[in-house]
């Protein structure tokens, strides 16, 4: 029976272990914003009591494929602040490579929205442009202010 068992996996394609990942690029991103807010209200840790929520809008037909993934992602308990949080378990990357995140636990998917914590502006503002050098805001916006 085990041996059955074993054969039975051995028959799965190697994709259907594999964490889904989605690329930023722009092709499909159709606008970026950096927000700082207070880190306080987010329970993330920041030496400054800020992070850079970097908000990355995808076009309408990206964000149809995105949604569908969203929903089929596989979910992974993410540690923060001594509970654990269940989230999708997908990597965000441009060009191929994980954009960086300070805090998996708190990033945000929606259908049509990635929004991932740095603590640094700087970090927010090299993840931008690795994503689309053309839509790097020229400013930080502050938490509640919206263009």
């Amino acid at each position: 029976m085990k041996l059955l068992l074993f054969l039975l996996v051995l028959t799965l394609p190697a994709t259907a272990f594999a964490q889904a990942t989605y690329d930023l690029s722009c092709h499909n991103v159709a606008k970026i914003r950096i927000v700082r807010v207070k880190a306080a209200g987010w329970q993330i840790d920041s030496p400054d009591g800020f992070f850079h929520a970097l908000s990355l809008e995808l076009k309408p037909e990206a964000a149809k494929g995105f949604g569908i993934l969203i929903k089929t992602a596989p979910l992974v308990r993410l540690p923060h602040k001594g509970s654990n949080l269940l989230k999708e378990d997908i990597t965000i990357t441009a060009s191929g490579k994980p954009l960086r995140n300070d805090d998996p636990a708190m990033t945000g998917l929606s259908e049509d929205t990635v929004t991932i914590p740095m603590i640094r502006e700087q970090d927010a503002f090299e993840a931008a442009r690795s994503v689309c050098p053309a839509l790097v805001p020229s400013k930080v916006l502050l938490d509640g202010q919206w263009e």
